[in-house]
């Protein structure tokens, strides 16, 4: 009963990352759509970050090197978007979203994250093995802009 029960676990993350995959698009402004544009305008992003568990806990990737600003930087993430999904060797191609703080200084904490940056960097992410999906607020992917008083 133990692997029944673990086939319609993969079975339903599975789906759940497809049915993400296929709201993120929206957000995008899938030109097929004619409500896509009204979404992208009214939540200004294009991507629903997402935390992905596994039977060991929390899915992260550490000690990755992306060089944005001209240099190589180092950072851990557990937070991804999804990218695409390739349904014949069930996987999901996932970009890395870095954690930071509100001013954009790297974090070291989950509890502390209060805004993600989508980086160029890719994994590939057998969704066999993952257990639970859990997405996040999408207005962390926003870039907060604190205006003077004066």
């Amino acid at each position: 009963m133990k692997d029944n029960n673990t086939h319609e676990q993969i079975k339903s993350v599975y789906h759940a990352i497809l049915e993400l995959k296929h709201q993120q698009d929206s957000l995008g402004g899938c030109p097929t759509s004619c409500f896509s544009t009204l979404s992208s305008k009214l939540f200004k992003v294009d991507t629903i970050p997402f935390l992905l568990y596994t039977d060991s806990g929390l899915f992260q990737v550490s000690e990755v090197k992306a060089s944005d600003t001209g240099k190589d930087v180092d950072f851990w993430t557990p937070f991804f978007r999804i990218e695409h999904v390739d349904k014949t060797e069930k996987c999901g191609i996932l970009s890395l979203l870095r954690p930071l703080s509100l001013t954009g200084y790297p974090v070291e904490d989950v509890s502390d994250v209060e805004r993600l940056e989508r980086t160029e960097i890719y994994v590939k992410v057998d969704l066999t093995c993952i257990c639970a999906v859990q997405c996040l607020d999408i207005h962390l992917m926003k870039k907060v802009v604190i205006e003077p008083k004066w």
